[in-house]
Formats: structure tokens, sequence, C-alpha cells
């Protein structure tokens, strides 16, 4: 993450539309939410405050290894709780920071009065660290004009790193396997 300024701070990145549950709602409830959503986790908040958390692990660990019924289980008997939460102020490599000392991929954003503002994830912090290394290394092609596109050996079917689909050909490029579409694009 070397790349990444340590002065972003998470508002800048953070979600906004935050999947939120109560504690006494059922975990079916929960899962429809997080799918409505299309997320891996929902905030539990009670009069706008987070209160604790629900991951896909907590469901799969707590609900379906012990064959339990979704219906029948309720939120606060699978979240995560106490919580930790940042503000909208803090770093992203502080958040990354807590992220890593505390072995969590999931960060709930307070404001100053305790509700709930966002939530940030490894995904949105690892997603801002990427793009700002993509913009350094632009910043240096077009500074000392070279390219850093490598193209590498064919690789035979597999699924394409960018777009996902499946593909009889890969092309390495940049250490990245690629589709022939999507190789034609890097180019």
């Amino acid at each position: 993450m070397r790349t990444m300024r340590s002065d972003i701070p998470v508002k800048e990145v953070m979600t906004v539309e935050v999947c939120t549950v109560r504690e006494k709602e059922s975990v079916h409830t929960l899962a429809r939410k997080m799918i409505e959503y299309g997320v891996g986790s929902a905030v539990v908040v009670e009069n706008g405050r987070p209160v604790g958390i629900v991951t896909e692990k907590d469901l799969i660990s707590k609900v379906v290894a012990r064959n339990k019924l979704p219906s029948k289980v309720k939120v606060a008997d699978v979240m995560t709780s106490p919580i930790i939460t940042i503000t909208p102020n803090t770093s992203l490599r502080e958040a990354a920071n807590i992220m890593i000392k505390k072995g969590i991929r999931r960060l709930p954003v307070i404001n100053e009065k305790g509700d709930l503002v966002g939530i940030i994830t490894d995904n949105d912090i690892l997603g801002v660290s990427l793009d700002l290394g993509e913009l350094a290394a632009l910043i240096t092609e077009n500074a000392i004009g070279y390219s850093t596109y490598v193209e590498s050996e064919e690789i035979y079917a597999g699924i394409c790193d960018r777009c996902g689909k499946y593909a009889d050909t890969l092309i390495e490029i940049n250490g990245l396997k690629l589709c022939e579409d999507c190789a034609e694009a890097e180019r």
C-alpha cells in the first residue's frame, strides 16, 4: 500500500447506503437484505447507532453449519458485538491499519453523535490504492515516455482477470490473465 496517500479521509470512499438490520429481525430477513444490497455484511443498528455487525462468515458458522432455520434465528444471536467504528475523517491508512490489527474487513463509519453514516471495506481501500498505483504508473509513463505494457505467454482456458468471463485462451499481460478482448483493450 505504499502508493496510498495517508491523508485521504474515508468519507471520500465510504459507502453511504449501508445495509442495516435490527437485533430482533430474523436471519432470513437479514440474508434477503444482504442479497438486495449485494453485500457480504449488515450493520446492526438501534436508534440509528451501530451495535453490531453480521457477516457472511457469521451466517455460515452460526446458522448454516449448525443446521439452524434462518427464519427462527434472531440477528442478536449471530451478530458480532461490540463493534469497532471510525469517523468520516479517519484516514484510509489508519482504517487499513485497524482492519489489519483487528483482523476485520469492514468498518462502520459514525458521526460525532454516534449515528451510522457509512461503511468502508477492505475492497474499498484496495480499490483506491490500486487507482492511485495506476495513476502513479500513468504519470511515470507519461513523464519518462515509456510503456509498462508487457505481454508474455498464452495460457489456455480459464477465467479472465478483468471481465470474469471464461475464455479458451488467456493472454498474460502485466501479470493479469486476460481474454483476447480484454488483452486487445490493454494494448
